[in-house]
This record gives structure tokens, sequence and C-alpha cells, in this order.
């Protein structure tokens, strides 16, 4: 069976590779040398002058703002596009009563802060069991270890 795929293999017609010449769209070497010499280059080139779309849409944009002036409402005026502003939009005294209640945020945050910043510990080390300077075993000093404790005395919270 591979002997017969092998000839078919064979067989089949095998794809020529020929050098392909690179076509030059944008450049000028695509167009033939013979439009350049013709005496016909009106047709080619559309007809210029005030008549051309830029110029159309000019004229329309011109005279739409011309007639939006013309029409458009005084400043004083009240009209349906200053009440779509005034009924859509926050007041200004919204916005400054989320302002001043910004500020006062802020302030206690500040407050904060420099009070963990400035904090210092304190001067005397205070214990957290006071108590276990009062519970040490005798057994467990060695001879000559012991000192007179008779004058420590252990300060509360309130001293």
């Amino acid at each position: 069976m591979s002997l017969v795929k092998t000839a078919l293999f064979a067989a089949r017609p095998q794809a020529v590779y020929l050098s392909r010449i690179q076509s030059r769209g944008a450049s000028s070497d695509s167009h033939s040398h013979d439009d350049h010499h013709s005496g016909d280059t009106a047709s080619s080139y559309p007809k210029e002058g005030f008549t051309s779309a830029g110029w159309t849409y000019t004229v329309i944009a011109a005279l739409g703002i011309v007639g939006f002036y013309k029409f458009a409402p005084s400043p004083g005026e009240d009209n349906y596009v200053t009440r779509y502003i005034s009924y859509y939009f926050t007041p200004s005294s919204s916005w400054a009563t989320t302002n001043d209640r910004h500020l006062e945020l802020t302030t206690g945050l500040q407050e904060a802060v420099q009070i963990s910043q400035t904090s210092q510990r304190p001067h005397i080390h205070r214990y957290r069991y006071p108590h276990s300077l009062e519970v040490a075993s005798a057994f467990s000093v060695p001879v000559g270890g012991d000192p007179d404790v008779s004058g420590v005395r252990v300060k509360r919270a309130s001293e």
C-alpha cells in the first residue's frame, strides 16, 4: 500500500515557483508613462472651483452659525436649555455642604494622625502583671543572690 501512495505522490504535479515581480501600487512607477505624456489631463482631475463639496459644507456651516446667533435666546431669557440644566444638575448648595462635610472629616483624620505621630512612650516602665513581683519563689534564689526588697513598692496606675 505504501508503494501505491509513493507512486501517486510522485505522479502528482508539483508547484512551479516563479519569481514574482513586486507591484508598487502607491509609487509613481506603477503608472504607465504614457498617461503623463498625454495632453488630456483635465479628464483625470476634478474641476476646481467654488462648487466643490468642501465649499458647500463651509457655506452651510457659516449659515448655521449666523442663524444660531440670530435666533439664540439672550443670556437673561429663560429657555428650555437653561431649564434642562437647572433641573438635572446638582445645585451649588449641595456641593457646598458636601465639601464642608469632607473638610470636617479630613480635619478629624488629620488630628488623629497628629496625635499618633507626636505620641511618646511613658517615662516609667509599667508592668503588665505587677503582682508577679510578690509571688516569687524563695527556693529558686541562689546563695548570696537574695537582694533586700523590703523597700520595693509597686506603683499602681492611679499613682
